[in-house]
């Protein structure tokens, strides 16, 4: 069928023409397809921006990680030298004990050398 067939010629559904139909049909589909399309670009922005804000908190994350790891490298300093202390204090008390019992040894040594005199 030749479209001057169909002009003079028109096949008709519920009193409108087919052709009418399909041309108000595809005029629809067009819309929709450009409305589509819009929706498209406007998500494959969205979709770039969030990439972007993942990309940002992603660099946020490796910040604060590297951070928390100096933190813990810190801690881990500070609790080497809080055992030196520890230790350090021992070592001072246990001198300070054997000096404390020389001390009562030779207090007792001359006590018994003034009784003896």
């Amino acid at each position: 069928m030749s479209v001057s067939l169909i002009k003079h010629n028109p096949l008709q559904f519920a009193g409108r023409s087919l052709l009418e139909i399909a041309m108000e049909s595809s005029h629809n589909l067009s819309e929709r397809a450009f409305q589509l399309g819009r929706e498209l670009d406007t998500t494959r922005r969205a979709l770039a921006e969030s990439r972007a804000m993942l990309d940002l908190y992603h660099e946020a994350g490796l910040g604060m990680a590297e951070e928390i790891l100096d933190l813990f490298a810190d801690l881990d300093e500070a609790n080497m030298v809080i055992e030196i202390l520890r230790d350090s204090l021992f070592e001072t008390r246990r001198l300070r004990d054997e000096r404390e019992r020389v001390l009562r040894d030779e207090l007792a040594h001359y006590k018994a050398l003034a009784d003896a005199n």
